[in-house]
């Protein structure tokens, strides 16, 4: 063996230093009889020096642990990097889990066995070094968890779903016995239990029913009122007792064998929303104050997953209440609207009996104010579709042989007369007649034509463009405005929602999705293509039938 210049340690010295090492050292003899060990190994291993796990047997040594391999199976001996050394094999590392009765927690240790040989090739001993990794596999473990645990959470909406599913996540990897309990209006409701044994759940679930949580008494009261982790390291007959609420009660919780428990408030946003609650039998080692930290992230991930549900579930009820005053209101308008739009169209014809003028100022009043109303009744009526869509209910469609063509002109004509700054035109076939649903094809088009003269504030040419396709009719309305941006093309087709740069024009952003759900409900459709600054062409796809 050589040293550094300088030092001249004896083999005594030598012998010492290894006894001091961190790392557990061991010799074997080419018959594979132990010849040396450190402190380090024997502890490793069981036993107390050195001294005892040399004296030892090597069938006492082999009998007082269990090996495991990475992959959670049973390692055989043969797989030992040592073993592989005597047969020849070149030095050589494995991952080795160990587990004794005693201690029943797996320690691992990364095991590297050198052969040193003779001079005819003949293995003269075998130098074996466990570096023990145990808190680097316990991290591994804790970080692969909370992977997992964030991935189950995230894949439900609901809650009482997702937290059952973490509960089976942590049983058995870290926990025996799983419980989260949820704060409520009316108290505190246990929504998740789950113990690997079929009996010890039976129990559990007899437990749940007879004695529901306390909420002035126990762990989960007390982290619930502290907002801090609950740890007990060592489960007594004396804590049961003082727990229970009667002696029946003692015996089911003794029947679940608990020897430790951690029990983790909820929070999120302030807000106490429940307890996580994890136990170990007798059998699996003891939760410790090292562990809090990990179990605490944990529970602040379950907590959010809770928050965020409950949130979600706020917003689809805010949703369906405002999708059911919608419908309510447009329905409830229909009718008035109506009313109004008869009488005065009714005026209108009564004037021009009377022969006044189209342009004294009664006849125009009159004429803006049935466009008016028209305008007020089609967007009534396109709240009312979008709603019963959005509801999950069909339309009923009205069908009547149309041509596209009368209508686009009868369109432009109607948006023509409301504006100086814009020239429409009607260009494509001379007529396209089909069978559809003449109200709403109508309500889509002036919709668009209005977004067209709304988004080109400058002004200039919108062209109606009306053809026939390989069976399907094509209506597009192209403007010269502002344009969408190019990653926006698709946000304008969802309801309450506008491109960014038409912010401070008018418009709530529901046009364009009602319109094109209730093209798509006709078997149509409505795309966009559009450049910013340049302008926007919007196509109206129908079937011909």
């Amino acid at each position: 063996m050589t040293s550094r210049e300088g030092w001249a340690g004896s083999s005594s010295d030598l012998l010492e230093v290894l006894q001091s090492a961190g790392d557990g050292i061991t010799v074997q003899d080419p018959d594979g009889a132990l010849v040396y060990a450190n402190d380090a190994a024997a502890r490793q291993v069981g036993f107390a020096t050195a001294e005892e796990f040399l004296a030892a047997p090597i069938a006492d040594v082999m009998a007082r642990y269990e090996l495991i391999g990475e992959d959670a199976v049973p390692l055989p001996l043969d797989a030992l990097p040592g073993r592989r050394a005597l047969a020849g094999e070149p030095e050589t590392e494995v991952v080795v889990g160990f587990r004794t009765d005693q201690r029943p927690e797996v320690r691992w240790s990364l095991v590297q066995a050198t052969p040193v040989l003779r001079d005819d090739g003949a293995v003269r001993f075998v130098i074996n070094v466990f570096r023990d990794i145990t808190e680097l596999k316990r991290t591994e473990a804790r970080l692969r968890a909370l992977a997992e645990a964030g991935a189950v959470l995230a894949a439900s909406q609901d809650y009482a779903a997702a937290l059952q599913s973490l509960a089976d996540l942590v049983v058995p990897s870290l926990a025996d016995w799983c419980v989260v309990d949820l704060v409520e209006a009316d108290g505190v409701r246990r929504v998740a239990v789950t113990h690997p044994d079929p009996q010890k759940q039976a129990v559990a679930e007899d437990l749940q029913a007879r004695y529901p949580p306390d909420p002035e008494r126990g762990a989960v009261a007390e982290a619930l009122r502290s907002r801090l982790p609950q740890l007990v390291s060592e489960i007594t007959d004396e804590m049961l007792a003082r727990t229970a609420q009667d002696e029946q009660h003692v015996e089911l919780l003794r029947a679940l064998g608990l020897g430790s428990a951690a029990v983790l408030p909820l929070v999120a946003r302030e807000q106490v929303l429940g307890a996580l609650s994890l136990a170990r039998t007798r059998a699996s080692p003891p939760y410790r104050p090292e562990d809090v930290p990990f179990l605490e992230e944990l529970a602040r991930r379950a907590a959010l997953a809770l928050d965020n549900s409950r949130l979600l579930r706020d917003a689809q009820d805010s949703v369906r209440l405002r999708d059911d005053f919608l419908a309510m209101a447009s329905h409830d308008m229909r009718t008035p609207l109506g009313a109004i739009l008869g009488n005065l169209e009714l005026a209108q014809r009564k004037l021009t009996r009377m022969e006044i003028p189209a342009e004294a100022g009664i006849a125009r009043n009159l004429a803006n104010a049935v466009r008016t109303t028209g305008n007020l009744a089609r967007l009534v009526d396109e709240l009312m579709d979008v709603t019963m869509l959005r509801s999950g209910q069909p339309l009923s469609t009205s069908l009547e042989e149309v041509d596209l063509v009368r209508m686009a002109r009868d369109v432009a004509g109607e948006h023509q007369s409301q504006t100086a700054s814009h020239r429409i035109r009607v260009e494509g076939d001379d007529e396209l007649r089909g069978v559809w649903d003449r109200t709403r094809i109508e309500r889509v088009l002036n919709n668009l034509v209005d977004n067209a003269v709304k988004y080109s504030p400058d002004g200039g040419e919108i062209t109606i463009r009306v053809v026939r396709g390989e069976g399907e009719a094509l209506i597009s309305v192209q403007d010269h405005g502002i344009g969408i941006p190019a990653d926006e093309l698709e946000v304008v087709f969802s309801a309450y929602r506008r491109a960014s740069n038409a912010k401070g024009m008018r418009g709530i952003g529901l046009g364009l999705a009602g319109a094109r759900d209730v093209l798509r409900q006709m078997d149509g459709d409505l795309t966009v293509e559009s450049a910013e600054g340049e302008g926007s062409t919007f196509t109206v796809c129908l079937r011909v039938t």
